[in-house]
């Protein structure tokens, strides 16, 4: 037993040094520090106009008429319905071709405060599109402008104004009518 405690007892000695030093000197492993997350604003992905979203939505389709009415149109009447929270009244009558759409500035307006004739486009069935403008205190025939869908679409899109056009949608009213107007 001399022999046990003699030899046992440096060794137990021994032991419990050498794991008190590793309890209090081993560092607590710690999980590898990643940056801190920030909050990147990213933008929505730009979703551009096509032909078949405005064959199936025929307000967002006056909506880019309009709009490119009032941002390329030469014809300086068409500034007249650029109060973009206003919004439009756009009366819709069906021609021979296709639409005949009347603008009113206002989504509001009353009957009483459609005095002059408004700007108007055609829309033909194949995407012709010829804006009309009367001109006030004039004997003169309606200015007018042709262009296509195509072309509107196009140009919407490399001016990136297609966000700008689906905000448009809930300032727009249209109404309907099912005579035909020439």
């Amino acid at each position: 037993m001399k022999k046990i405690i003699r030899f046992g007892l440096p060794l137990l000695i021994l032991v419990a040094i050498g794991g008190g030093w590793l309890l209090f000197h081993q560092q607590p492993q710690q999980q590898p520090t990643k940056p801190a997350k920030t909050a990147v604003k990213t933008k929505p992905k730009y979703r551009s106009l096509t032909r078949a979203e405005l064959n199936r939505s025929p307000k967002l389709k006056y909506c880019s008429i309009v709009y490119y009415a009032i941002k390329h149109s030469k014809i300086q009447r068409w500034q007249e319905v650029s109060n973009f929270d206003l919004g439009w009244q756009l009366e819709q009558y069906p021609i021979t071709d296709g639409t005949k759409v009347l603008v009113w500035p206002d989504m509001d307006i009353k009957k009483g405060a459609k005095l002059v004739q408004p700007n108007w486009f055609a829309l033909s069935n194949t995407g012709n599109v010829t804006y009309h403008s009367f001109v006030v205190h004039s004997f003169r025939d309606d200015m007018t402008e042709s262009t296509d869908l195509d072309t509107i679409i196009k140009q919407l899109n490399t001016d990136h104004a297609a966000m700008k056009v689906r905000h448009m949608l809930p300032n727009a009213l249209i109404v309907a009518h099912k005579n035909t107007a020439n």
